[in-house]
């Protein structure tokens, strides 16, 4: 979407490229709490369905509206469903798996891998044949994700809410009680530190996919290596994902949380200060006299840096989900989950807006070092604080 937004826009604009990049999350800072209530009541894998239709349309639809008003409506819609239904996924791991860090890693490694395949076909998509293709292979995408909530079995209790009534047009409508009742779930210390780690690390997660590939294609990077670079970080993330279980054997998962959200805070932020170091690779352009998508040479450190960022962001994400949903009772799992998006996407309307606002005044590179400042000061107090609650010793 950033890359849209010059084309739409212009890179001299960075104050509106990060109001497009941030309209996709106010629907979900406004309905993520509701939608996380109606999975409670009427079952997960129902919603999803109709959520996994919205955001298949949606997406489609952006090529043929390339005016901000239309992006910034499409946007929220889109990152709506997209929310809402990785609620739902959350929520299924909770209620059926009772939060196991083992499978909220497992959650978070096929996440990761398709963030993997998915960046890297866009990209090579974007560049090869246009921007439509890359919006047309994204919906598509999407529709693969909603054939796999279709293939979700319907029969327990937790998935298939059978004695619910129908959804009616009331039951769309939020509730102000719904909101309350999920935001005093925060008075909980391990609900307490999931959220305000989920603020922390957004710090970190709104650079990398708002002004992350903006900076880098300034300075010549293309959208077929940023993706790439972005898709490899996701493997890396997924293996450490897959191991979570393994490192709370050996450091308490609070302290394990922090630290690997000040790392992956850390090593996006120096972006700006890496050099842009190439190795060259002899790789054919064409197989069977069909093109390929040509890697035809490395940034080792802009590499690196991501991949040693994707390792910490496997870790800590499985790890904020079960503490928070060993936390509450098998009946609020859509909340809780519906409370860390809120959360999440809150920051990623937020800190977009700072940042271009900062790389509006100062420069793109000041930005990157103001907003990673602040992740890394919260940190170091949400440490302290942790450090003195009773319920983490």
């Amino acid at each position: 979407m950033p890359l849209w937004a010059i084309i739409l826009v212009g890179p001299e604009e960075p104050f509106l490229i990060g109001l497009i990049v941030a309209s996709r999350q106010i629907g979900p800072v406004l309905f993520s709490i509701h939608g996380g209530t109606l999975m409670d009541q009427f079952g997960a894998r129902r919603i999803m369905l109709i959520l996994g239709i919205l955001g298949t349309l949606s997406m489609g639809a952006f090529p043929h509206f390339p005016f901000v008003s239309a992006v910034m409506f499409l946007q929220l819609l889109n990152g709506f469903a997209e929310s809402t239904s990785w609620i739902g996924s959350q929520t299924l791991v909770g209620s059926l798996l009772r939060g196991n860090p083992i499978y909220a890693g497992r959650l978070s490694f096929f996440l990761r891998c398709g963030g993997f395949v998915g960046p890297t076909l866009a990209g090579y998509a974007w560049h090869s044949f246009g921007a439509e293709a890359g919006f047309y292979f994204m919906a598509g995408w999407t529709f693969m994700g909603w054939f796999a909530g279709y293939l979700v079995p319907n029969k327990s209790p937790a998935i298939n809410k059978s004695t619910s009534p129908p959804i009616k047009i009331a039951d769309l409508i939020p509730k102000a009680r719904d909101y309350t009742e999920t935001l005093r779930m925060a008075l909980i210390p391990a609900v307490g530190l999931m959220a305000a780690c989920t603020l922390v690390r957004q710090t970190g997660s709104v650079m990398q996919v708002s002004f992350y590939p903006v900076w880098l294609n300034q300075i010549g990077v293309t959208a077929f290596d940023i993706g790439f670079m972005v898709g490899v970080s996701h493997i890396v993330s997924a293996s450490s994902s897959l191991s979570v279980g393994t490192y709370t054997k050996w450091i308490k998962e609070h302290w394990l949380l922090i630290w690997t959200i000040g790392f992956s805070v850390v090593f996006i932020t120096v972006t700006p200060l890496l050099p842009l170091i190439t190795v060259n690779l002899p790789l054919p352009a064409k197989f069977g006299g069909m093109p390929l998508p040509v890697i035809d040479k490395i940034y080792i450190w802009l590499l690196g840096v991501i991949c040693l960022r994707g390792f910490a962001q496997g870790i800590n994400m499985p790890l904020m989900m079960s503490l928070s949903m060993r936390a509450v009772g098998h009946d609020q799992q859509g909340k809780v989950a519906a409370l860390r998006v809120t959360l999440n996407r809150f920051g990623t309307v937020i800190f977009p807006i700072l940042m271009g606002a900062i790389a509006e005044f100062f420069g793109l590179e000041v930005s990157f070092y103001v907003v990673g400042g602040i992740g890394i000061l919260a940190l170091c107090w949400i440490a302290v604080w942790a450090n003195r609650e009773n319920s983490f010793l």
